[in-house]
């Protein structure tokens, strides 16, 4: 039995129905924060929450009704994503529709795949030493970490709605030749070079002289850089933190720039 071939189709004709962002940037830089832009732009936000402690790094969000869900596990993460997609083209869940999703933070989430690994060898640490009689190699967690990242990814981006993945900052380099620069921390070797590449935007968040602001163009080797239909104007390298406004950029909806380009203060 032969399988169906996919249809051509034309790259003129490519339209984005969601937006698709990965925001990175160092604490107290409103990763979170910017999370509240969506409700002004009439986007209805869930997040999926990975990050320690009581209030799981939401206390910024204290003043604004958002609905979040608390994941403690790569295959609870999994089975809520796919819970969401129960209905074709909707986002759903516990009866109540949203048109984003928000991963706080994947930089968190990569502990759950590792340790569900040291669970399956029945190890306490990764790095403790070798077993008596044989040795303990802990190179197989991280392809192990890989292959979850990308079911992750696969699974968020089959979402029906705009998707915003929330990271922390690292510092990477800083050896021989390579300065050191900013990046978004990723679980191990192979997700920091792949997730940046996947979402549409991918922005650093960051205070800029005492101002939030989302940079939107690579400086040195820290990566940002956006994916944008040709009809829309290039952003500014510096932009208004709203991140609401971007992921409408990025359908084509031109008159979200204006939430997105600082006014020039008046002499």
């Amino acid at each position: 039995m032969t399988s169906r071939l996919p249809p051509l189709q034309r790259t003129s004709e490519t339209m984005a129905t969601y937006g698709t962002a990965l925001g990175y940037g160092p604490a107290g830089g409103g990763k979170t924060r910017a999370i509240e832009s969506l409700l002004k732009h009439d986007i209805t936000p869930l997040i999926l929450a990975t990050e320690l402690g009581e209030t799981h790094g939401l206390l910024s969000l204290a003043s604004s009704e958002i609905d979040f869900v608390v994941l403690e596990s790569h295959a609870q993460t999994i089975d809520v994503i796919r819970a969401m997609k129960r209905k074709p083209g909707k986002v759903e869940y516990e009866q109540k529709e949203f048109t984003a999703v928000v991963l706080d933070s994947i930089t968190q989430w990569g502990e759950y795949p590792l340790a569900r690994y040291k669970e399956l060898k029945g190890w306490e640490d990764l790095h403790d030493p070798p077993m008596k009689g044989r040795g303990k190699d802990s190179r197989g967690a991280y392809g192990f970490l890989a292959e979850k990242g990308r079911q992750l990814y696969k699974e968020l981006f089959e979402l029906h709605c705009h998707l915003f993945v929330i990271a922390r900052e690292g510092l990477f380099g800083g050896d021989g030749d390579i300065d050191a620069f900013a990046a978004p921390e990723l679980p191990g070797q192979k997700l920091p070079r792949e997730v940046p590449g996947w979402p549409d935007a991918t922005v650093r968040l960051r205070r800029i002289n005492g101002q939030f602001r989302m940079v939107t163009q690579s400086e040195g080797n820290t990566p940002a850089r956006i994916r944008l239909p040709q009809h829309l104007d290039k952003l500014p390298s510096r932009c208004l933190p709203d991140v609401g406004a971007l992921l409408k950029y990025l359908t084509g909806d031109a008159a979200m720039s204006e939430f997105l380009i600082p006014q020039a203060k008046p002499k």
